[in-house]
């Protein structure tokens, strides 16, 4: 099959790189595909400090993204791509540069993302916490999370199972593109996950 993007959307600790993560696995398994992971978390690591968090240091963070789908892309390789991708004109634009592009909104409440913020020690939400929004520039607290307009898919980690949103998403490809990705391979996943 012709490569692929997928990209993973969300607010912080909504569980985009631990199912982007999950989902690599699986398909990476699959003899002759040749799959990248793009997280925005190591994008910004390897960058040390060169985009920061304002809305434009988001949207350049997203551009920069989509420019290592798209570089794959052309040169036959897939990728799943986690990253928070606030507005709506970001995702239109890489959706508009790869042909083959899949957009899985995690929705997940803001409160529960706090809550799993708070337990993994990320600090994301700290500001909230201390009762500084303004200025902060966290997407959920003073940058708006502009939900899809048209996502592929919506996974609702808040009410399902990690193993649950991954069973959802792997029959959304299998029903998508079939054989071409090796349905029996992600029939097999799948159920082995209920």
């Amino acid at each position: 099959m012709p490569p692929f993007a997928i990209s993973i959307i969300g607010l912080s600790s909504s569980g985009k790189s631990t199912l982007g993560r999950r989902l690599f696995r699986h398909l990476a398994a699959r003899d002759g595909l040749a799959l990248e992971l793009v997280d925005g978390d190591t994008v910004r690591d390897f960058l040390k400090g060169k985009i920061d968090y304002t809305p434009a240091g988001r949207r350049l963070s997203a551009s920069v993204q989509t420019l290592v789908a798209f570089s794959l892309y052309k040169h036959g390789v897939s990728s799943i791509v986690c990253n928070i991708s606030p507005f709506e004109e970001s995702r239109r634009f890489a959706r508009s540069r790869i042909a083959n592009f899949i957009e899985i909104y995690l929705e997940c409440p803001l409160v529960v993302c706090m809550e799993r913020d708070e337990q993994l020690h990320k600090n994301v939400y700290q500001p909230a916490r201390g009762g500084q929004v303004q200025g902060a520039n966290v997407v959920g607290l003073d940058i708006e999370f502009e939900v899809p307009a048209n996502p592929d898919l919506v996974l609702r980690t808040h009410t399902e199972s990690e193993d649950d949103s991954l069973a959802r998403l792997l029959a959304f490809l299998e029903l998508r593109w079939g054989e071409a990705l090796g349905a029996p391979v992600l029939a097999a996943s799948a159920a082995g996950l209920r």
